[in-house]
């Protein structure tokens, strides 16, 4: 997801069909790599298939689930600025070596990307219907549909152009940059965040077809804490590594 316009290896198989390297990708962007070695891959996948257990049996009141969102608040926005502010990532890779630490991370960045999506989800279960809309129910589930849809379609294509390391941070976590040439093709020829900007859009997607101004506030939340990251935290690495993050 870092604003590099990097291309990183695309991790997708290679050789593999389009169909298995669609589903290769959409599974990395949901939290589990199917191109890591199967321990790791086994290990994220029975933490994210917890999370989904627990989230949907026991997030079942407004409290819980606004202690869930502020917990992912506080793990992926402000805990990753941390991380890298005071190059705890430098200590993880000294302590570990690179190959191990990188593992170890991205491991827990996929759980936590799960548990982000799924907290929203959980959160607009239980603040669902809180607002009414000047618009009949199906006009506001078309409409939210096709913002979703192009959202994660546009997420998705430029996750495909820069390829799923930079989706999850190698440049950034290794602190160097990585081989390949910048991307300004694509959805990146038009902007210069599509996963960040147009590519979040879906959680507001997904608040407006639950009718839930709580669930917008979450959402915008969210959005907005993506780019203070950004801008504390991938801007300066950017411009430190490539020279620019424009």
């Amino acid at each position: 997801m870092i604003h590099a316009l990097h291309k990183e290896n695309t991790a997708m198989g290679g050789k593999a069909s389009p169909l298995l390297g669609t589903l290769a990708l959409v599974s990395g962007m949901s939290g589990m790599r199917l191109d890591r070695p199967m321990v790791q891959t086994m290990l994220t996948a029975l933490f994210i298939l917890l999370s989904a257990i627990i989230g949907w049996m026991y997030i079942t009141t407004p409290m819980l689930a606004l202690m869930y969102v502020v917990v992912e608040w506080c793990v992926y926005y402000l805990g990753h600025i941390l991380f890298f502010r005071f190059k705890l990532h430098h200590r993880l890779r000294k302590a570990l070596g690179d190959e191990r630490a990188w593992a170890t991370y991205e491991s827990v960045l996929g759980v936590v990307f799960f548990n982000l999506g799924w907290s929203l989800a959980m959160f607009l279960r239980v603040h669902a219907d809180t607002v009414d809309l000047p618009l009949p129910t199906t006009v506001v589930m078309a409409l939210g549909g096709v913002l979703f849809f192009v959202s994660v379609g546009v997420k998705t294509w430029a996750t495909h152009l820069v390829g799923m390391d930079v989706y999850y941070y190698r440049d950034l976590f290794h602190d160097r940059a990585g081989d390949g040439a910048l991307i300004t093709s694509g959805p990146y020829a038009v902007f210069a965040n599509p996963m960040y900007g147009i590519g979040n859009v879906s959680m507001h997607a997904a608040a407006l077809e639950a009718a839930s101004i709580q669930g917008w506030a979450v959402a915008l939340l969210f959005h907005i804490s993506i780019y203070v990251f950004y801008m504390s935290v991938e801007r300066p690495f950017m411009q430190r590594v490539y020279g620019s993050a424009d």
